[in-house]
């Protein structure tokens, strides 16, 4: 489970199990907040679930978790190759439109997916408080991310979405440059599908890079995961199909806090100060 002393820079290694310095790590890529940050000259917007302010914040989600060996491997096999991917995929759909299919394996991608997923179930990084997943799940997750990366898509359904906005531009919808910038704290759900109610399955999504990342364990049975459209066991080409914001309840129900703390003046000063700001820059 998480581990609570996010200050502690000495303990186990939660992949190799050595006792050794760790390291400061992201569960969701650095990479995907720098969007984000660049945005707002380094800090983003929080948006808070209570009645508090919403704030400027510069969380990247950053926790003590691996040692600097394994820190390394997940760098270059997992954190890389993903990031590397839907940039590029993001690059296709902005330039040719919600159709666009990039060349990368889907078990590769899916590795690298399952992988953020352990870490952010794991996080002592105050991003990840509120995921909380069993210990029967969590060895689920655990034993999945150390399996083949040929072999992850036989125990797992994974889905990738391009974030997307129905209403136009000009009549004050989401353009595509905005969709890069929306990070959620990802969401842990357990499912029931047996008769006798218990929970056995689990479900993990996230928002990164203007994409909404699906993960259900163990994959769903053939018939349910045709509906669910998800990438396919060793296809050789991504796509994302689009969904709209206002369909991902998660997000939807974050940007209306978000309308709502700006509607009723909760908001920090160092925020109004950055919309004075912006809002004369734009005049």
């Amino acid at each position: 489970m998480k581990t609570e002393n996010a200050a502690a820079s000495i303990g186990c290694c939660p992949y190799c199990s050595e006792s050794r310095s760790l390291c400061m790590s992201h569960a969701i890529p650095k990479a995907a907040f720098k969007p984000l940050f660049a945005a707002g000259n380094g800090n983003a917007i929080g948006v808070p679930k209570d009645n508090s302010n919403a704030h400027l914040t510069s969380d990247s989600g950053a926790g003590y978790l691996l040692c600097e060996a394994c820190e390394g491997l997940f760098n270059q096999n997992f954190d890389g190759p993903m990031t590397n991917a839907l940039k590029a995929l993001d690059t296709a759909i902005v330039s040719n439109g919600f159709h666009s299919r990039i060349n990368f394996e889907a078990n590769q991608l899916a590795h690298a997916i399952v992988a953020t997923a352990w870490r952010i179930c794991l996080s002592p990084a105050h991003m990840y408080s509120e995921v909380a997943i069993s210990d029967r799940h969590l060895r689920e997750l655990d034993t999945l991310m150390r399996r083949p990366t040929d072999e992850i898509l036989r125990h797992c359904s994974v889905k990738v979405s391009r974030l997307s906005d129905s209403t136009p531009e000009s009549s004050g919808g989401f353009g595509q440059d905005l969709m890069r910038q929306f990070i959620k704290a990802p969401e842990v759900y357990s499912i029931s599908t047996k008769r006798n109610g218990n929970p056995d399955r689990f479900a993990v999504d996230w928002t990164m890079f203007g994409f909404l990342i699906q993960l259900i364990v163990p994959g769903l049975p053939y018939s349910k995961s045709q509906k669910f459209a998800g990438l396919k066991l060793g296809a050789t080409m991504v796509a994302a199909p689009p969904i709209d914001v206002f369909d991902y309840s998660p997000l939807r129900d974050a940007l209306f806090a978000g309308f709502a703390a700006q509607q009723q003046g909760r908001i920090t000063p160092s925020l109004r100060n950055r919309a004075t700001k912006g809002f004369k820059k734009s005049q």
